[in-house]
């Protein structure tokens, strides 16, 4: 390995994490978000560029799953659920037939349909004799309430978002019923797969940050001049990075005339 030649095609972002660490540190992009104040692209753009140099190894994968609270469950959050409503206004004005119910809630007919069904085998809610929905006068289901709560706790999470790893089993249960429900219009959360990827240096890369610390490189140096630094005179206080001129220019292709085109 050529150290000069490597170190002189060094981006900033991938010196920094030459410097900041070690052959046992496990890296991931939240840990350079956190402590390097990355954003998430330029974390795996660092990871990209530092495997294609040879000088970083992926370790593992580790899939997650996510629970995003979307706009209808903050509307869910303030107005309460279909199910709240529909046994509400049932107990207030007596029994009522789907196209009724509909029309009095303003939801679609399929939303009601989908939770009457379940609301029904809990005994929640029947059909009488006119084929009209009531209520038995039996509370909510559980389900309810911990639904309830979950919507409730993502609207209080960072991004309102919960991992799936943090809900119990019968808040996983639960959720199952608010994300991919089939018949509803729409749901309180929408699901998200993620993997987390895990790095780690490889041996080659001490010799790289060896020679990066007695060049001085801080991966701070200065690879834009803006107008502000001009007008400020900052430029004049700071290093400027290296840029090696023998790399070939990305090849440029021009426009021409299309024979079809002129032809017409």
């Amino acid at each position: 390995m050529d150290i000069s030649s490597v170190i002189k095609n060094l981006h900033p972002l991938e010196t920094k994490v030459l410097l900041r660490y070690g052959l046992k540190d496990e890296l991931t992009s939240a840990k350079l978000q956190s402590e390097l104040g990355y954003k998430e692209g330029h974390a795996n753009q660092a990871f990209s560029w530092l495997m294609g140099k040879e000088l970083l190894a992926e370790v593992a994968r580790t899939p997650h799953t996510y629970y995003e609270l979307t706009d209808f469950g903050r509307k869910v959050q303030s107005e309460g659920f279909v199910e709240e409503k529909i046994v509400s206004l049932l107990q207030k004005e007596g029994a009522k037939s789907m196209p009724e119910i509909a029309a009095a809630l303003n939801i679609e007919g399929k939303d009601v349909g989908s939770a009457f069904g379940p609301l029904s085998k809990e005994g929640v809610l029947q059909m009488n004799a006119e084929k009209k929905a009531e209520a038995t006068g039996k509370p909510l289901p559980q389900r309810i309430t911990v639904a309830k709560a979950l919507v409730q706790k993502a609207a209080a999470a960072e991004n309102a978002t919960l991992d799936a790893k943090d809900l119990s089993e019968e808040e996983k249960q639960v959720m199952a019923g608010l994300t991919k429900k089939r018949g509803v219009s729409e749901t309180p959360f929408r699901t998200i797969e993620r993997e987390t990827v895990v790095y780690k240096l490889k041996e080659a890369f001490e010799k790289v940050a060896e020679a990066l610390k007695k060049a001085g490189v801080t991966g701070n140096e200065i690879g834009e001049i803006t107008p502000a630094m001009l007008a400020s005179g900052e430029w004049k206080k700071g290093t400027f990075r290296g840029y090696n001129i023998g790399v070939p220019p990305a090849r440029i292709i021009p426009g021409r005339t299309n024979p079809y085109v002129t032809w017409l």
